[in-house]
Parts: structure tokens; C-alpha cells; sequence
């Protein structure tokens, strides 16, 4: 059975959520020194990339990331690299082997900064949402305390819908603390369809985009079935 190319997600010069889960949902990112790693990774080789990291969040079976991309093909080289590098160190450091990364990562595409806000808030509450955490400053391995604090990372790249909150960077800092608790006081339980979705952005955007997207696999399909009848004759 085909599976969809990138290209019908993504494309040039946009906004992504990127997440993977671990093989067989192992928790190999677990220990500190597990995330560390990945993190440095994404550090190393963003650049070369052309890719940007506005937000993440690092759990122990699974990443999170929000960012944007310049060129498809990159940003498909860049986690094909990182992630495979990340499965090669960490298998020689615990002295396994084996797959690490289970299956093609998700990408989907963020219609606006309005949804990229949302999706950095939702990555943001992801520790709270699992029970990790009582609060999203708790969490080590995350963006929140950027955004919330203005501590240094220098993995981030600012986000275009942060910057937009206020224009100093005190003022956007409160901004962003009071949505983040806006949310836990509210609906942080509420678990949006932002890694299920291949598009997140406004209803009739994700619709005209889903109705593409299944008007594209059923042409995939249709092209796969008659070179399978082709070749086996039946």
C-alpha cells in the first residue's frame, strides 16, 4: 500500500507540527541525557537546514515541535538526519540495537500564526496533559520557560505569533504566562486533534485541504492497484 508523499502536507515556506513516537511506544527519551541529545541534534543541524524551531517539548516517549521550513526537501533531510543519528548514538550508548524511531514522523501544516499559537500552547500543556507535571515551568525540556521568562535557548527561534503579542519582550512574556494559565485554568484537559490532522488552520481551510489530500491518495491508490494488476495479472 502507497503511503502519502510530504509534498501533499507540506510545502515550501511553511509552518509545521513535527512529532514521532518512539518504537513500539517505548520510553527511550525518557532519561535527561536521552533528551539532551535529541535537543543538541536539532540544535546541530537546523541551520544547515534551513529550519527554524519556534516551540517544543521534549516527553519521554515522544517529541513535539513547531517551527517553519524554507524547503520541503531540507526539512525532510534534516529529521531523516537527526533522527537517524539520534537512533545511532543512542543505541551505542545503552548498547542496543534495534529501531528507535517508529514509523515516518508527522508534519502538519499550520494554516496561520494564530494556529501556531495554539499549537505551541497545546505542546506546551503536553506534561500537564500526562500527568508529568503540575505546571508546564516544571518541565526541563521545553520552550515554555522562553516564552514565559525570556530564559535563553538557543534552539528557538521567536516565533512570529509571539512576537505579535506585545512589543516588548516583558510585556509579551506576561502575555503569554496569562495564556498558558488561562488554559489550565480552563481546558487544558482538552486534547486537540493538532498530531491526528494533517492540517491545522481554520475549518474550511483543513476541509478544502482533507478533500485534496483524499482526491490525491485515491489517485495514489488507483495508479498503485493497476501496476499490481499489471504485474500479476490479476
Amino acid at each position: 500500500m502507497p503511503s502519502l508523499p510530504r509534498s501533499a502536507i507540506l510545502q515550501d515556506d511553511s509552518c509545521f507540527h513535527v512529532t514521532w513516537q518512539c518504537h513500539n511506544q517505548s520510553w527511550l527519551l525518557k532519561e535527561s541525557w536521552a533528551k539532551q541529545l535529541y535537543y543538541n541534534l536539532l540544535l546541530h543541524y537546523k541551520n544547515r537546514y534551513g529550519v527554524q524551531i519556534y516551540s517544543y517539548c521534549l516527553m519521554d516517549n515522544h517529541p513535539h515541535l513547531s517551527g517553519h521550513l524554507s524547503s520541503l526537501r531540507d526539512f525532510s533531510d534534516f529529521f531523516r538526519v537527526v533522527n537517524a543519528r539520534f537512533a545511532r548514538l543512542y543505541n551505542k550508548h545503552v548498547k542496543r540495537r534495534g529501531q528507535v524511531v517508529m514509523d515516518r514522523f508527522k508534519s502538519p501544516m499550520i494554516q496561520t500564526d494564530k494556529h501556531l499559537l495554539e499549537v505551541m500552547r497545546y505542546i506546551d500543556l503536553n506534561p500537564k496533559r500526562a500527568g508529568k507535571v503540575h505546571h508546564p515551568n516544571h518541565n526541563e525540556f521545553s520552550s515554555y520557560r522562553y516564552y514565559a521568562f525570556g530564559q535563553h535557548d538557543p534552539l528557538i527561534t521567536p516565533a512570529p505569533s509571539y512576537l505579535a503579542l506585545a512589543s516588548t519582550p516583558e510585556q509579551r512574556q506576561a502575555e503569554y504566562r496569562s495564556l498558558i494559565e488561562d488554559l489550565l485554568q480552563n481546558d487544558w484537559k482538552t486534547k486537540q486533534p493538532f498530531s491526528s490532522s494533517p492540517f491545522i488552520g481554520n475549518p474550511d481551510w483543513v476541509i478544502h485541504k482533507t478533500k485534496i489530500l483524499r482526491l490525491f491518495h485515491q489517485q495514489q491508490l488507483s495508479s498503485w492497484k493497476q501496476r499490481f494488476r499489471e504485474r500479476f495479472g490479476t
